[in-house]
């Protein structure tokens, strides 16, 4: 990366106290002794999960329900690196098996239409190996090598050919889900029966692995091996985990010939303190390294680093910006350890994830562990459902647009964390910093707080780059407490849908929502920006920085999915080029159908989220029909916005007609 003196100043105010903390940043190759790095940042924390409700055999019929797409849809509306694989419980309950003449046939047709909508999405299964195919299969079966081993090489082979290599290569494959829970082991594993499933996993995904490597058209022997994650366990006390820790002893026993390539594990909070995760994980590692010193080359992570467990239990923090910085920080602590040579917990980790994919319900409709708050409006004709956006959802967003290079995570006092990144160019194009204000799930005594910083211009090479604010703070940008305000109502109307999603997203701080060019002289010696700025805490910012560059494609994939009447949501796809990090907004552009005017008056097109920060790639649209050039039947296109306040092309047009009784 190219050299970089970064002199950030960030003080921290309130009535009560002061603080001041003055870093620099300086890379590796100046000669001055004082240096903090940067470091290459994947987006380790981009994955979350549900599990769908009893009964099991159901399962195919709620992953593709109405109300399970639409909130997956959304999910993936986040920023590119927000949220990308979903960890599905279950998901072989969607498959039926027969044996036939001595071989087992599989029938993929609905495991095929959910992870055809997934793919279209743009997320990626954290598939579980878990469940059993429909069929009449007997326990003898179920606990065999064959079984097991014939079933992953067909699951594999089917979806490396209805989608290809590079697709399923970014899967991720896992064992049974907390195999040593009663209500998870219901094919009743003995330790025994366990190791021969997980073994026969990875002898099928070796088999693949082998077929895959005949064609490939790398010059020289090559092996391609699909990765395994597991055993997904808690790891408690032995006696009554006694699968999971059984197959760490059998890994210690022959590392060279363990299944596993990362031992994921699940380690909560108690939902008091977002450091508890960290620590949590911490001890777990240290504990199986002391057992089992032959797994010290082994990688970890956490697929359920949740601040609490037990997703459907309502709670206030929950609902508004606290879990938004919650998860925040345990990203942000997580990052740290990653980062430092010292932490042999950090060298080892891999990735997390959170279990926040499930649909809420009433009266818990914000206060679950959720990403959306669902409403059922149960008396409509048809019913249909409604979705907020959480601030956790926004937190995920703001997450997704760090750069490739990250600072450590800086820790200030008054409960402040920032990092900062920037994309890993020479000179960078790019600089994006994440702040927060947390007091974990506890309300702030002192909620007013100064931020002030300054961030460096002349880094960029250029003497013209533009920045943008954005900001989730407590009280303003909380759906929960206009909710609340309202009554909580259970069937919320138009009207009191709008006040919730008007605050659903993070605001725009500087210049009301329009990016800044800041020009300056080349010449100077100090070129930075300088931002003061009065928050209402716990909050979460995001500043970015960009310079000028290549303006972006148009955007991709439009379509509109209609909600209830005149009511649809608006869906598209970040331009496949440019630096998609600096985009300001987009815009959605509607005309009504000719037939949908009165008269002969001609229906314009006009722009319907013009006062609404639409910072994600979906936006909905509520209409009264009855009123001149409305409606949502029509012709829709949208387009994003840089931070110049240059408009990029439109996306091609997209017809829309509404129909009678309509709905998802």
């Amino acid at each position: 990366m190219a050299a970089i003196l970064l002199r950030l100043l960030v003080i921290l105010s309130s009535a009560k106290a002061a603080a001041l903390a003055e870093v620099i940043i300086i890379p590796t190759t100046s000669s001055t002794s004082s240096r903090i790095e940067t470091f290459p940042m994947t987006p380790f924390w981009a994955s979350t999960g549900l599990c769908p409700p009893e009964p099991r055999n159901a399962s195919g019929k709620f992953l593709l329900s109405r109300d399970t797409l639409l909130n997956l849809e959304l999910i993936a509306s986040l920023t590119k690196d927000a949220v990308k694989h979903v960890r599905i419980h279950w998901l072989l309950e969607l498959l039926q098996v027969s044996l036939e003449e001595g071989n087992f046939r599989y029938n993929f047709t609905e495991l095929d239409s959910f992870l055809d909508l997934l793919k279209h999405f743009g997320l990626t299964p954290g598939f579980e190996l878990m469940g059993v195919p429909l069929g009449e299969l007997s326990t003898q079966i179920t606990h065999s090598e064959r079984f097991w081993k014939d079933l992953v090489q067909q699951l594999v082979e089917h979806y490396l050919q209805r989608y290809g290599a590079s697709y399923v290569g970014e899967w991720r494959f896992e064992t049974w889900n907390e195999p040593d829970l009663k209500t998870y082991n219901m094919l009743n594993f003995s330790v025994n029966d366990y190791l021969i499933y997980v073994n026969a996993i990875r002898i099928g995904l070796d088999a693949i692995g082998t077929k895959l490597s005949s064609i490939t058209d790398s010059p020289g022997p090559s092996v391609v091996r699909l990765g395994l994650n597991g055993p997904a366990g808690l790891f408690k006390a032995e006696e009554h985990h006694p699968l999971c820790w059984g197959a760490l002893d059998g890994c210690n026993t022959m590392p060279n010939q363990c299944p596993f390539d990362t031992i994921t594990f699940h380690r909560k909070g108690s939902g008091r303190w977002a450091s508890e995760v960290l620590d949590g994980g911490r001890k777990l590692m240290n504990d199986i390294l002391t057992r089992f010193p032959n797994l010290r080359k082994m990688k970890f992570a956490n697929d359920e680093a949740d601040p609490i467990g037990s997703w459907s239990t309502g709670r206030p923090f929950q609902a508004d910006v606290r879990y938004a910085v919650m998860l925040f920080s345990i990203v942000s602590q997580h990052w740290t350890a990653m980062v430092n040579t010292g932490d042999e917990f950090g060298q080892h980790f891999q990735f997390l994830s959170n279990d926040n994919a499930f649909l809420s319900y009433y009266p818990y409709v914000f206060e679950q562990r959720t990403l959306l708050a669902r409403f059922q409006m149960n008396e409509t004709v048809p019913p249909h459902v409604q979705f907020v956006a959480k601030p956790v959802y926004s937190a995920l967003g703001m997450l997704g647009r760090l750069g490739e290079r990250a600072t450590r995570t800086h820790f200030l006092k008054g409960n402040v964390s920032y990092i900062v990144s920037f994309d890993d160019r020479s000179p960078p194009s790019y600089l994006c910093m994440v702040a927060s204000r947390s007091n974990d799930s506890f309300p702030l005594t002192v909620r007013r707080s100064w931020f002030n910083f300054t961030l460096p211009l002349n880094v960029f090479g250029t003497t013209r780059v533009s920045y943008l604010v954005e900001a989730l703070q407590d009280g303003l940008n909380d759906p929960f407490r206009v909710w609340q305000w309202q009554g909580r109502p259970g069937y919320p109307s138009a009207r009191q849908l709008a006040a919730m999603r008007a605050v659903q997203f993070p605001s725009v701080l500087n210049r009301g929502g329009v990016a800044e060019m800041v020009r300056f002289d080349q010449h100077s010696d100090s070129m930075t920006l300088s931002v003061n700025l009065s928050l209402s805490g716990p909050w979460i910012l995001s500043v970015r920085i960009c310079s000028s560059f290549k303006l972006f494609g148009p955007v991709q994939r439009v379509r509109v999915r209609p909600v209830f009447e005149d009511d649809v949501l608006i869906f598209w796809a970040a331009p496949d080029w440019g630096s998609v990090r600096c985009i300001q907004k987009y815009e959605v552009w509607f005309r009504p159908l000719q037939s949908a005017a009165v008269g002969k008056e001609k229906c314009q097109w006009r722009a319907i989220n013009k006062h609404q920060h639409t910072p994600f790639t979906f936006f909905q649209y509520v209409t009264d029909s009855a009123l001149t050039c409305t409606g949502v039947s029509g012709y829709y296109k949208v387009r994003a916005v840089d931070m110049f306040n240059r408009p990029a092309p439109f996306s091609p047009v997209v017809r829309y007609k509404a129909r009678q009784g309509e709905n998802l």
